[in-house]
């Protein structure tokens, strides 16, 4: 029988380093947001609940620069809820966007909070 996917998960963020999980996480993001850019590297701070990351928009020549300060990680039925804190960008216009769509959102993730916040 098939494992589902969050043992998979669990098994490799349990036996890696942050590099590697760090990667795995660019990859997962990536995937979804593969029809706008790539994620070229993120930096998690898990005692000040923040997200550094570097994002390259399709057909932009500069990287932008998000930063996530205070998310919260809470339990919801099998998985968490996700919420989104402060968010700054280094761009005027991505920034006025990610703030009208994503600034104190909750983001439903199917991960347990323990295994999330091992990631974050």
């Amino acid at each position: 029988m098939k494992k589902p996917l969050s043992y998979e998960i669990t098994r490799v963020v349990q036996c890696a380093d942050t590099a590697t999980v760090n990667n795995l996480l660019i990859s997962l993001l990536n995937d979804a947001l593969k029809k706008y850019g790539v994620i070229t590297s993120i930096i998690i701070d898990s005692k000040s609940k923040s997200i550094a990351l570097e994002f390259e928009l399709k057909g932009d020549d500069r990287p932008i620069s998000i930063t996530i300060k205070g998310y919260k990680i809470e339990p919801e039925g099998n998985g968490s809820l996700l919420t989104i804190g402060e968010v700054s960008c280094s761009r005027k216009l991505v920034h006025i966007i990610i703030r009208k769509f994503l600034a104190k959102e909750k983001l439903s993730i199917p991960l347990s909070p323990d295994l999330l916040g091992q990631i974050l």
